[in-house]
């Protein structure tokens, strides 16, 4: 009975170490097609207005700057609301470690898809003395009222701006409702665990990952109480990027008034998160073209706008890149 309880052992481990590899190439495969496809979407809508692309020596690298300073701010706010929570999870990390860790997750959520890489500020907080559990419990609960709030700000957009179709604003609004159902509740992500494929179950146990969702999950619940200091937090946050987007306009002088880029931040930084290529690129960029274009904007113009959203985040963000160079 030994050595057939020993040979099922050894074959489930060979199952999951093929299943392993199989999920590791196919994962590469899949990243390198999504990068290809937003470099071809970003290039076609370049060579689509490559005569008036000259717009970019227009732009005035002082008012450019000043929207990195206002990302920089959001990133501070964005660090700070982990900290807090954190802080009430009764851990006591630096916040320069936090703020750190903050940028490790924001970097990689620039070159991957959905965002999605953001969440990976929960293993850099591990050198906060920050169990990964709890750290995604205070890096992802909050997330789901930021989609709230984007999905709010998106709806208004298309209701003040006179888009027709408010589908773009209720999806946005219904993620971060997912969100907050799965980091809030234990029930949801229990019924979820309950359907879903015995082998996949397997497989996420094996490497852990079970049993931090389930750990992330208690945590998230805990968090709840403070869900009035994180909304605040979030429109801080979004006070700051809609400042980043308003000196993003003057430097290349795509002028609205001010409440437009408020408007227009949440309803086109969402294309940011379409899971098709890294951080929307390409996807963002073309839906920053048409929207603008709609409100009367030179689509050249328009692109150049796009571009310089992009490159300002990133730039406020290449600090990370020490978080994870550290090892």
């Amino acid at each position: 009975m030994g050595l057939i309880g020993g040979e099922t052992l050894a074959k489930e481990k060979q199952r999951c170490e093929g299943d392993e590899r199989m999920n590791t190439s196919n994962g590469g495969k899949i990243r390198a097609v999504q990068c290809v496809l937003g470099i071809a979407i970003l290039a076609a809508l370049l060579y689509s207005i490559r005569g008036d692309i000259s717009n970019l020596r227009k732009v005035k690298p002082e008012v450019f700057l000043l929207s990195v300073v206002m990302y920089d701010m959001l990133n501070f706010v964005l660090a700070y609301r982990v900290y807090y929570l954190l802080k009430k999870m009764k851990y006591s990390p630096a916040f320069s470690c936090v703020f750190l860790a903050n940028l490790g997750g924001m970097v990689a959520g620039d070159v991957t898809p959905g965002r999605s890489g953001y969440v990976s500020m929960a293993k850099l907080l591990g050198r906060c003395g920050v169990p990964v559990s709890d750290g995604m419990a205070a890096v992802v609960a909050p997330q789901g009222i930021d989609f709230v709030v984007k999905g709010v700000g998106a709806s208004l957009a298309i209701i003040v701006l006179g888009f027709s179709n408010p589908w773009a604003g209720l999806i946005v609004v219904a993620i971060g409702g997912a969100i907050l159902a799965f980091m809030w509740h234990e029930k949801p992500f229990e019924v979820v665990r309950k359907f879903t494929p015995r082998f996949v179950i397997r497989v996420l146990d094996r490497f852990g990952v079970g049993g931090i969702l389930s750990d992330a999950v208690r945590s998230g619940v805990e968090t709840r109480k403070y869900a009035l200091q994180i909304l605040v937090l979030c429109l801080v946050g979004w006070g700051f990027v809609g400042l980043q987007w308003f000196f993003v306009g003057k430097a290349c002088n795509v002028i609205f008034p001010l409440y437009v880029y408020f408007l227009l931040q949440p309803l086109l930084s969402a294309l940011m998160f379409v899971p098709v290529t890294p951080a929307g690129l390409g996807v963002m960029e073309t839906g920053t073209v048409l929207v603008l274009y709609a409100l009367g904007v030179n689509p050249a113009k328009a692109a150049v706008f796009a571009i310089l959203i992009r490159l300002s985040c990133v730039l406020a963000d290449l600090p990370g890149v020490v978080a994870w160079l550290r090892g």
